[in-house]
């Protein structure tokens, strides 16, 4: 959807289906109370948003819109409405905002990692009542793609995204670039696929519930390892990490680099080129 398609009218309806789920009850605390009554246009609705700066490397910032409204069990969460796919075409998204830095050895990891998952659980449940209700989310969005007829012999693309949506457009992108696509929607799908199939590259969601991207890097690794039987050098493919927030790869020094979510064409393909050098599509 375009910008100017932003009605009060979508907003309003965005907004009850996300309070519902996410103060069960209708005890709505005053942060996130929105009066849309003034609302005429859909430059008022995008001024109750807040726009975030996102990373693009090697080229303009994307357009991503914030309205931070919580849940019961956690302050941050954020309604955005952010570029997916092509310059100017925008989707609705339920943002945790949950990526706080605590160490899997902390006292606090348990309950954090309990939060994340009850944080995700809810995103899952406003975003398919948004769809259902016609709200454009990522897998709206990626219905209205022309459909891409894989053929040829292209370097395989493994793509893991819990996001259907998400995980859809970029098979649309990779495969519209000439790219051999296999999907999975989970780090234990991913790990038998690669197995399996053998990719030349990975794109691996780095949050999703279970098995994190960073878990899935980290068991890929080890499988090149156990594959060589320490009598030649590993075996190496290339990994992407798709992250809707910053990371470091200091930290993450088993991956080969990281690609912005929701993924934009553009970039998408020019990280995976990148990383494939003998690759002339």
């Amino acid at each position: 959807m375009k910008l100017d398609e932003i009605s009060p009218a979508l907003l309003r309806k965005a907004l009850d289906l996300y309070l519902e789920r996410a103060y069960p009850g209708g005890a709505v605390p005053p942060r996130a109370t929105v009066d849309t009554s003034a609302l005429r246009s859909a430059a008022d609705v995008l001024a109750l948003f807040t726009r975030e700066t996102r990373p693009n490397p090697g080229g303009d910032e994307f357009r991503h819109f914030v309205l931070r409204l919580g849940n019961v069990r956690y302050p941050h969460m954020k309604i955005a409405v952010m570029e997916f796919l092509e310059r100017d075409e925008f989707m609705w998204s339920v943002d945790t905002h949950d990526r706080a830095p605590i160490e899997p050895g902390s006292p606090e990891w348990g309950k954090w990692q309990d939060l994340r998952l009850h944080n995700l659980r809810l995103k899952a449940k406003i975003e398919t009542a948004w769809r259902k209700a016609g709200v454009p989310t990522a897998r709206i969005v990626a219905k209205k793609l022309r459909p891409v007829t894989e053929c040829g012999d292209g370097p395989l693309v493994l793509v893991v995204d819990d996001e259907k949506g998400l995980r859809a457009g970029a098979v649309n992108i990779l495969r519209s670039g000439g790219y051999r696509v296999i999907e999975a929607e989970s780090g234990l799908e991913a790990i038998e696929k690669f197995v399996s199939d053998r990719p030349d590259l990975v794109v691996v969601d780095y949050e999703m519930p279970g098995m994190s991207g960073e878990d899935v890097v980290r068991r890929l690794r080890d499988l090149e390892h156990d594959c060589a039987g320490g009598t030649e050098a590993p075996a190496h493919t290339p990994v992407l990490l798709a992250t809707a927030g910053m990371v470091d790869l200091a930290e993450h020094c088993s991956a080969d680099g990281f690609v912005v979510k929701p993924y934009q064409r553009t970039l998408l393909l020019s990280f995976v080129r990148h990383q494939l050098p003998g690759d002339k599509h």
